[in-house]
Order: C-alpha cells, then structure tokens, then sequence
C-alpha cells in the first residue's frame, strides 16, 4: 500500500471512531407528555390535519352499447361490424377566383439567408406564409389568401387549390421616350 492509502486509512478510522465518541450511549426511555395536556403554544401549521372524508363517490351507472365510453374522444363513434362507413365530407370548390389584378404589389425586398423576404402588397408589408388580409362580406367567412413565395419578379399567392402569380408593378415610372426626343439637341 501506498503511503497516501495509509493517511486515507487512517483519517477514515479518526473520523469513525470520533462520530461513535460524541453519540450519547442508550441510556433510560425519556418520560413522554401527558397526551390530555394539551398546549396551545404550537402554530397553526404544526397542528395534526383531520382525514380527508370523501363525501360523493363517482360510479358508472347503467351503462350499455348505446351510451358513449367515458374515457373515449367526444363525436368518437364506435364501428359497427357490417355497417357502412360514412364518406367523408368533399371539399367545396372556393366561390372566390384569384386573379392578379385584385393585388396591387408595390414593392419587394428580397432577404438573405437568415433574413426573411418582404413584400408590399396592397399598401401592407408580408413575409412568406402570412396572410393578406382581404375585404369580407358581413357573416361571410374571411378569404385567407396565404403569400405562398417571394421572389425577385413578383409573389405568387394561394388561395384554397388556387396559385397566381402577381407581378411587381413600377408605377413610379414614366413611358419611355422615344429615340427622337432623347437626342433633340435642343432639349
């Protein structure tokens, strides 16, 4: 062994032998309370709680095919061997048509990789996955017309099966002159 094993050895036994030196040995049961003497200097806290007593008990009562199992998903119906199976229900066909011509693209701003694109469409600002936010009739169900990409010549928009493509509008810009006008001298 190791001189170092020995020191270890040999503060492991100074610290057992001193933890069994300070236990006091066993000595007589110590005299307990008087339990009919009850003092009041205790807090609230440290008072014994009384049992919980249950007042009503859950049971399941009657229960049959035709009633729903607690423990299954509401509007879950169970299947009947045999039966038929409801179809699902088919997708309407949207009552709005997209059309370039309903959105007035302004401008684009084009992102890098950890900046997102942004478009002006109608006057507002939209990144990719937004979506524009379009006049509704009262008690009508808002048309939800998703900014699906942004990219350099214009946005393409979603709506239900429907995809357009909305070109980028350079109003600002003047007709072109023609050859003549651009070279007169005497402009």
């Amino acid at each position: 062994m190791s001189p170092r094993s020995y020191l270890f050895f040999a503060a492991f036994l100074s610290c057992a032998s001193a933890v069994h030196a300070v236990r006091p040995p066993p000595s007589a049961p110590t005299p307990k309370a008087d339990p009919s003497a009850k003092t009041s200097t205790l807090p609230k806290s440290t008072e014994p709680v009384p049992p919980y007593v249950l007042k009503n008990r859950s049971t399941f009562s009657n229960v049959t095919d035709a009633t729903r199992a607690p423990f299954w998903p509401i509007g879950w119906v169970k299947r009947v061997k045999g039966g038929q199976v409801a179809q699902a229900p088919v997708e309407e066909a949207p009552k709005f048509t997209l059309d370039s011509k309903s959105f007035r693209l302004s401008s684009i701003l084009v992102g890098s990789g950890t900046t997102a694109s942004l478009a002006v469409i109608n006057g507002r600002a939209y990144g990719e996955g937004e979506f524009v936010r379009m006049p509704h009739a009262p008690g009508a169900a808002p048309m939800r017309v998703r900014v699906q990409r942004i990219s350099d010549a214009g946005v393409v928009l979603a709506y239900a099966n429907q995809t357009v493509v909305v070109p980028l509008q350079h109003t600002d810009l003047g007709p072109r002159k023609p050859e003549e006008l651009l070279e007169d001298k005497d402009r």
